[in-house]
């Protein structure tokens, strides 16, 4: 299921709807009826049978919850309430995806009443279309169909494959990298080439065990905002369990200390944002040392090309002398830009990192919420708070590593 094999079955419209959208629409108007579990649509309607009937535990649904709620209290708001704000951050981008995809097929629906024929009228179907959005943006796998890579639409909904677990470990599989992805040129077939499986070499699957997929090497963060759920870690010893792979987002935290800075700050955010490193920073405990990302690392040494007790924008040359230094590190022709400089924003750092320690030590609202939901009226209440409560420690555990090579001295 895919815009190629759906686009037949749809008047066209301009701009085209994007994979995401139509797939989302069709199913939309093939959702089972609540109380129902076979789907009638001729063209997939087995398929769409046996799809999730529903997407309550997941954080986008929360979200999308709170958004109708006007301002009554719902066991979601505090879910949402209780999650890093790194996280919380990621969501509501993932949230204005789903908006913005919305809007689009609202009004494709407004030119095509035609389209919904027997369904009820378009405004009440917004929560149909987060089931199929969900369904999409949870068991599409990456399929190339188009000329280029990084076309939105190389991604397909496809029958039993959309049932595989992912797992970090081995034994797992992953896709067999394409004829058009190995020399980047357009599928020789009009819906793609086959499709095949493949396990590392340095191990075997045994006969009638599960077959997982790599997902790819993503952070609980992401597995959480994207899919809804996480590597379940050994906390006890973290080194030796490969799902601790862990990451810690600080944008929020960033980004605080630029707007701080008042106009000097808006400065040398443009500055990042034209040379191409302003959000995305994060820290990291493999491989080891634990360290910060490069993005991070660059954006704070900008942070410290001027004394943060200045307010007055440097002039016009006076810029230019300073940002030369900088990119000289970008461009990898100086190491630093100055011992004061390597000091001042590793010294920000260990702030960073102690500010995230207090935070998830602090979180005592998850004790309320988690004795709320311990009545057992809806199970996955209480799964949510436990995963929460583990990303949480994943924060700790990240903010932790890093202060010690801070510490320690470690050169990153």
């Amino acid at each position: 299921m895919n815009s190629l094999t759906l686009a037949p079955y749809y008047p066209a419209t301009k701009p085209t709807l994007s994979c995401t959208q139509i797939v989302s629409l069709h199913l939309l108007l093939h959702r089972p009826p609540e109380g129902r579990s076979t789907c009638d649509d001729p063209i997939f309607g087995p398929f769409i049978s046996v799809l999730p009937a529903e997407f309550d535990w997941h954080p986008l649904t929360w979200l999308w919850r709170e958004s109708k709620a006007s301002g009554e209290p719902i066991i979601e708001s505090r879910l949402l309430d209780s999650l890093p704000p790194s996280i919380l951050s990621e969501l509501n981008r993932m949230f204005g995806l789903f908006q913005a995809d919305w809007s689009r097929i609202f009004s494709y629906l407004q030119e095509h009443p035609s389209v919904l024929k027997a369904l009820s009228p378009y405004d009440d179907r917004e929560v149909d279309f987060l089931w199929g959005w969900l369904n999409v943006n949870t068991r599409c796998i990456y399929h190339r169909l188009a000329k280029t890579r990084s076309h939105p639409d190389n991604m397909t909904l496809c029958p039993i494959l959309d049932f595989a677990n992912h797992t970090p470990k081995e034994p797992y599989t992953y896709p067999r990298a394409s004829q058009a992805e190995l020399w980047n040129t357009g599928p020789s077939r009009k819906f793609g080439e086959n499709f095949i499986l493949q396990s590392p070499a340095s191990c075997i699957v045994p006969p009638g065990t599960e077959l997982f997929l790599r997902y790819g090497m993503h952070a609980n963060s992401t597995l959480f905002t994207e899919y809804g759920f996480v590597n379940m870690v050994k906390w006890s010893d973290p080194a030796q369990d490969i799902s601790a792979e862990t990451e810690s987002q600080v944008d929020s935290s960033v980004e605080k200390l630029f707007e701080e800075r008042g106009p000097i700050g808006s400065w040398m955010k443009n500055v990042l944002l034209d040379e191409g490193y302003w959000g995305d920073w994060t820290m990291h405990t493999i491989p080891a040392p634990a360290h910060p990302s490069y993005r991070l690392i660059t954006a704070l040494r900008l942070y410290h090309i001027l004394p943060t007790n200045t307010e007055a924008l440097p002039s016009q040359h006076r810029a230019d002398q300073l940002l030369n230094g900088w990119r000289n590190t970008t461009l990898g022709n100086q190491d630093v830009i100055s011992t004061l400089n390597e000091n001042l924003w590793r010294d920000t750092l260990l702030r960073l990192c102690e500010g995230n320690i207090r935070n998830a030590e602090g979180r005592s609202c998850l004790k309320a919420v988690f004795e709320e939901t311990d009545e057992g009226n809806f199970g996955w209440h209480s799964a949510a708070v436990k995963t929460i409560q583990l990303l949480w420690q994943e924060e700790l555990h990240v903010a932790k590593a890093v202060m010690k090579s801070l510490q320690e001295n470690v050169a990153f």
